[in-house]
């Protein structure tokens, strides 16, 4: 955690209207599968066997603990500002607490320690991009 402040002012940037998405959420793909253009394309396609696509997969894809695969839609990025600093939070929020998370994300002071784990943190606007990938691969968020 950084500035070892517990207190963390949440900036309003978000207008009341707009939806928070967690971190999966965020990133996922969303690509229809059975349309019809897609089941034509799959026809014209010849059929693989699972060692032929096995052998053709990149190697240096890692697997994924399912446990934190599971996790994944539970992580938050949190910006506001700590000891007059602009800050941003990688949150791993408990699931049993996401409720009184999400709720308390508009009020002004939030102790993030107290519906989760931080994940990562440093002052400034925006996470790095390979923190970003830390947290894709680290998930296995697509």
């Amino acid at each position: 955690m950084i500035g070892g402040s517990k207190n963390l002012k949440i900036l309003k940037q978000m207008p009341d209207e707009t939806k928070i998405q967690s971190f999966a959420d965020k990133y996922a793909s969303k690509k229809t599968t059975f349309t019809s253009q897609s089941v034509q394309t799959q026809q014209k396609e010849p059929s693989k066997s699972f060692s032929e696509m096995a052998q053709k997969a990149p190697s240096n894809l890692k697997q994924v603990d399912p446990k934190k695969k599971m996790q994944a839609e539970l992580i938050y990025l949190v910006k506001g500002i700590d000891a007059g600093r602009n800050a941003w939070y990688y949150v791993l929020v408990e699931r049993l607490k996401l409720q009184l998370f999400l709720k308390a994300l508009n009020d002004e002071i939030i102790h993030l320690e107290n519906y989760g784990n931080i994940l990562y943190s440093a002052y400034g606007e925006e996470p790095s991009p390979d923190i970003t990938v830390k947290l894709k691969e680290e998930y296995g968020i697509e």
